[in-house]
Parts: structure tokens; C-alpha cells; sequence
């Protein structure tokens, strides 16, 4: 009778901090628009998208375009007026990048250690990544990169974002539909492919684009997760592997009002442990100046561009391949 206690203390700790986020949550809702979101239940209902017609996956060339067409933020002046933040991001994030230590000569085994290895680098690049954060960890992705490169992994670099403040054109459109309840997802999901499988290095300009500010938005984790699953499901190396930068949990205010504070935690978890169930691939994080030990099983914090880089290839040795 006395292991009981113990046994339902990782229950209790698990109910506590899950009452505790959805109460963070709707502060931030509270704070950002003024009013509360609707009731957080029924918690098992399915989880939905109101439409994906905005939705859009590009490339880093094809970013600047789509910053002002893909969302109506140019017209409510959520977008810089000019680039000098811009520019100043860029410079920090390069003299951060040369800073990083010189890469030693790899020895015997270790430049083919990784060979039959797929890595996605997944980055968060939620509004709450703005300035330092997303400065040392894009230089840090890019050191990363190449260092799993030189030991025989092909390597992929993707962002996940929003197209859009406060629902973008997904929110428009449920507005002009009159407001109807419950709508599910309510925002137009935007990610980006900073570097392909297939390229032959990390490209300048896409590693720029990384650092745009007005890219930094919402996040909706979830369905980020499972992208990025469906995108190293084309791969045929042995070894795939998702290795997620974050800082925290997924939020997007015009969900969250109308579904309940809860509503994309409860699909993230949802779609990581059916990763995790089904072990098609390793699914791995880093949090960025941030614990993110109770959304990942195996993960590392970094709070620097040298720690994303050494907790990166910590996590990736200590996986084992499928046998």
C-alpha cells in the first residue's frame, strides 16, 4: 500500500504542469486580445483545420515574396518599414557563426560515422525567438549542418512559422463565413526549407532569410511535427531523424481563443507519441534557453551557438539505428 503514493505521483506531477500551461496560455491570450478563450473542453474532441487554402511550404528564395503576399500583415503595419533590424540580426548572427571553433580533422571512423543517416532540422521560429535567441541558434544550425555533413549525414534545414498574425488570411476567411464555432486550427501555417537533402551546402542567402524578423510568428507544433515526419518519409537512408530547436509550446492566439487554451498542446502530444509509438524515425529536440524534457523524451537544453552544436551531435550519436 505505501508504493501507491509513488505511483501516482508522476500522474499528479503530470495533471499539475498541464494546469499549469493552459493557465499561461490564456494569460497570453488575455494580454495579446483583451478577452478569454472559450471553454478548454471537451478535451478528447478531434482535432481540426479550418482551411488550408493559405497554408504555404517554400523555399528561402522564395520567402521575401511571400512575406507580403502570403498574409495581410503589410496592411495592418505588422512589417518592418525597412531592413536595419534585419541587417543587424545578420551581422550579429555571422560574427556569432566565426566565433565558433574551427573544425578538428575527423579521425578514422568518424567522417563515415553517420553515413546512411537522414537529419531534419526542424527550428521553431515563433515570435518568442526574436533577437538573440534566433541569432545564435541559426548560426548554430548552420555549424550543426555541417558538421553532420562531414560525417556522412544528409542533412535538411526547415523553419516552422505562421503566414500571419492573429490567424492571417485563415482567420479572414472564418470571419467572412460569420464566426462559426469551434473552428479548429485558425491560421495559415507557413514553413520553410532553408536547405534541401539534396543540396550540396548551406547556401548564404537562405541562412539570411532564417534571420528575417517578420518571419518570427506563431507556432502550431503539432502539425509542424507530423511536416516534418511526411518530409523525411521520402528519404531512404536507414537512419531518419527529426531533431526539433525549440523554445517552448505551441501557441497561436486566434486558435486558442476560439478551441480552448489547451487545444494545440493537446494535438502536439497527440502527434509525438504517435511518432514515438509507431519508431519510424528518431525524434530528438533541443530547447533553446528552455526545458524541454516534458515534450521530448530524449532531448538536450543549449543556451549558445556552441551548445546547439554539441548537444546536436550528443543526441544524434546516442540514438541507435533500427536493427
Amino acid at each position: 500500500m505505501t508504493a501507491e503514493p509513488a505511483g501516482l505521483l508522476p500522474v499528479v506531477l503530470s495533471l499539475a504542469l498541464a494546469a499549469i500551461f493552459v493557465v499561461a496560455v490564456a494569460g497570453i491570450m488575455i494580454r495579446r486580445r483583451g478577452r478569454r478563450p472559450v471553454a478548454d473542453t471537451p478535451t478528447n474532441e478531434a482535432y481540426r483545420i479550418y482551411t488550408r487554402e493559405y497554408d504555404l511550404v517554400l523555399t528561402a528564395a522564395d520567402l521575401p515574396a511571400a512575406l507580403y503576399q502570403g498574409s495581410p500583415d503589410r496592411d495592418k503595419g505588422y512589417l518592418d518599414v525597412d531592413d536595419r533590424e534585419w541587417r543587424a540580426q545578420i551581422e550579429n548572427a555571422e560574427n556569432i557563426y566565426r566565433r565558433l571553433s574551427d573544425p578538428s580533422p575527423l579521425m578514422g571512423s568518424e567522417a563515415v560515422e553517420l553515413q546512411g543517416a537522414a537529419v531534419l532540422l526542424m527550428i521553431d521560429q515563433s515570435g518568442s525567438m526574436r533577437g538573440q535567441p534566433m541569432a545564435w541558434v541559426a548560426a548554430g544550425a548552420r555549424k550543426l549542418s555541417e558538421e553532420l555533413r562531414r560525417r556522412g549525414a544528409s542533412v535538411g534545414v526547415a523553419g516552422y512559422t505562421t503566414a500571419g498574425w492573429h490567424g492571417g488570411f485563415a482567420r479572414n476567411k472564418w470571419l467572412r463565413a460569420g464566426r462559426p464555432k469551434r473552428p479548429g486550427r485558425l491560421c495559415a501555417l507557413l514553413h520553410v526549407i532553408y536547405q534541401a537533402f539534396d543540396d550540396t551546402g548551406p547556401d548564404d542567402n537562405a541562412w539570411r532569410q532564417m534571420l528575417n524578423p517578420d518571419i518570427l510568428r506563431e507556432n502550431v507544433d503539432g502539425e509542424s511535427l507530423q511536416w516534418g515526419a511526411d518530409y523525411l518519409k521520402g528519404r531512404c537512408e536507414q537512419r531518419r531523424i527529426l531533431l526539433v530547436v525549440s523554445d517552448g509550446a505551441p501557441v497561436d492566439d486566434a486558435t486558442l481563443l476560439e478551441n480552448g487554451a489547451s487545444y494545440l498542446h493537446r494535438h502536439f502530444l497527440a502527434v509525438r507519441d504517435a511518432l514515438l509509438h509507431t519508431k519510424e524515425l528518431e525524434l530528438l529536440a533541443i530547447g533553446a534557453g528552455y526545458h524541454v524534457s516534458e515534450f521530448y523524451p530524449v532531448s538536450r537544453e543549449a543556451t549558445d551557438a556552441a551548445g546547439l552544436v554539441n548537444a546536436g551531435l550528443e543526441l544524434i550519436r546516442i540514438g541507435e539505428s533500427p536493427k
